[in-house]
């Protein structure tokens, strides 16, 4: 099969052409993400799930331009992602691609509201709207009453959820997130995965989820698996 994995409907927003990544390690050569061919549908919620090292996290990393390919072509609206200037990834990094990472890398001595105003500070100059634009994010992940709060008073999950605001905050087109429930509790960790099927579902934001919780993948319009660099059909 080579690592093929179609569409999941709708119009194509991705678009991954025989892309492999590999890493020197010593004398071995290591083929984190070996040959993969995939398309990914404008809108679609689709979970990658797989062992650790099994190369997921280095696939989301390629989608959201934060490393090219060693071979092959990673098409994003159409255009080799692989071939781009660095300014131009930068934007899409800044602009249309939104990470939430198992880390909740939120800064300790910043409430939730001003964790996420300061992800729209190199966007956005006007204080006033990057505060309106922060309430309102946070508003969309049920957290408008804890924006006061510091991270350190504030549960896993709602830490996560401030971190999903925060990948927000510039209204991307695309939420790319690595392991997001990787720290959390089975109960906060479906409220996590149930706000990002409603961006999907209801907010049209593609969503790609990596992951190796097994319970995740019911809850994707398309789940594929993944182990030694390559993609499966679940």
């Amino acid at each position: 099969m080579g690592g093929e994995a179609g569409m999941g409907g709708g119009e194509a927003l991705y678009e991954l052409k025989a892309v492999s990544k590999h890493f020197r390690r010593g004398p071995s050569l290591v083929k984190a993400v070996d040959e993969v061919d995939l398309i990914v549908g404008r809108g679609e919620f689709l979970v990658i799930q797989g062992p650790s090292g099994s190369g997921k996290s280095t696939l989301l990393n390629l989608l959201g331009g934060l490393e090219r390919p060693t071979s092959g072509q990673v098409l994003f609206r159409g255009k080799d992602m692989g071939s781009v200037a660095e300014g131009e990834l930068a934007s899409l990094r800044l602009r249309v691609f939104g990470f939430v990472f198992q880390q909740f890398n939120l800064i300790p001595t910043l409430t939730a509201l001003e964790n996420v105003e300061a992800a729209l500070a190199p966007a956005v100059r006007d204080g006033a709207r990057r505060r309106a634009r922060a309430v309102d994010v946070l508003e969309q992940v049920g957290l408008l009453e804890r924006s006061g709060h510091l991270p350190s008073e504030l549960s896993g999950g709602e830490q996560q959820r401030v971190a999903i605001a925060r990948a927000l905050a510039n209204d991307p087109e695309v939420i790319l997130a690595d392991e997001p429930t990787g720290d959390l509790d089975s109960a906060s960790g479906a409220e996590v995965v149930r706000r990002l099927e409603e961006l999907s579902s209801e907010g049209g934001k593609t969503v790609v989820l990596v992951t190796h919780d097994q319970s995740i993948g019911g809850r994707a319009s398309r789940l594929l698996l993944m182990r030694d660099g390559r993609l499966f059909p679940a």
